[in-house]
């Protein structure tokens, strides 16, 4: 019998700085949706909270002239099937507190099970570094 394979991504996206705890969990509960409704597994979620923008961000959301210097930003690390990627960008473009986001494939051809045993501290990196201001 084949065992199904899949990949290792890391998503991050970023909310508008005013997002409440409400959106936020409501960003959270759709990705973990998309990820476990398509037999993918969430490895690990990180809120790294609100930071600088590395430039200003126009809302398409808010009208002309609005954007914003400083956004939410919140990270997942997951196993899913490739078709998982294509079906979370769509809700997360869908989502009107959602600025941005990036998906980046970290692994292919991973059996499950074997990736769900292994620790994932272990490959943590601190990507932003501290907050500065």
């Amino acid at each position: 019998m084949a065992v199904e394979r899949q990949r290792e991504y890391e998503t991050v996206y970023i909310l508008r700085p005013g997002a409440g705890e409400d959106e936020g969990s409501k960003a959270r509960e759709r990705v973990e949706g998309v990820i476990e409704n398509t037999g993918g597994h969430v490895l690990k979620f990180d809120d790294w909270g609100t930071r600088k923008l590395a430039y200003k961000i126009h809302d398409r959301t808010l009208g002309d002239g609005v954007s914003h210097e400083r956004g939410q930003y919140q990270y997942y690390r997951y196993l899913a099937p490739s078709e998982t990627v294509e079906e979370l960008e769509r809700n997360l473009r869908l989502f009107d507190p959602v600025l941005k986001y990036m998906t980046v494939k970290l692994a292919e051809d991973l059996v499950p099970d074997e990736r769900l045993k292994q620790p994932t501290e272990a490959e943590d990196i601190d990507v932003l570094g501290s907050e500065e201001e």
